[in-house]
């Protein structure tokens, strides 16, 4: 199925029961709209109400190269990073590692692919050490604050 609609709405009509069924469960949901953090955290607070306990949240965007790249507005093309954006995709993302009951890590890939598990031992929370969500403290440490690993670790997990 395909539906044109934003993701909030999508997440609503589930509920509703007015798309699909408010029982089902999803293996994989991919999130890659909006580019905000406010936006990505809502996008993964509804997403984890509706993937299956061994599924994952996929994310994309979650290692921007540069504070340019993870600039707030889209439309700023005069930056050194032109018209690449992120966004501030890595907050939310950065956000999940701080919570203990979900494991994740981000492979690090086209922007930073970040994973979210309910179940899978994929990396383990973090403590805060950036409670203001600052660029400049986020990337000192970014292998450990992402838990940035190649696809080929990430592939040693399941085997």
């Amino acid at each position: 199925n395909h539906f044109q609609i934003t993701s909030d709405n999508f997440f609503k009509d589930i509920k509703s029961n007015k798309i699909l069924s408010n029982n089902i469960k999803f293996d994989i949901i991919f999130v890659d709209g909006l580019h905000l953090a406010e936006q990505v955290e809502k996008d993964i607070k509804n997403s984890l109400q509706f993937i299956k306990d061994d599924g994952f949240i996929v994310l994309h965007d979650c290692n921007p190269p540069s504070e340019w790249h993870a600039r707030e507005t889209y439309s700023y093309y005069s930056s050194p990073a032109k018209d690449a954006w992120n966004g501030t995709v890595w907050k939310a993302f950065l956000n999940i590692r701080f919570t203990s009951s979900l494991q994740s890590c981000c492979i690090d890939t086209d922007w930073g692919v970040g994973i979210i598990s309910k179940k899978y031992l994929i990396g383990s929370a973090i403590t805060n050490n950036n409670k203001f969500f600052e660029f400049e403290t986020f990337k000192q440490d970014k292998k450990s604050n992402l838990n940035l690993i190649s696809f080929e670790e990430f592939k040693k997990f399941f085997k």
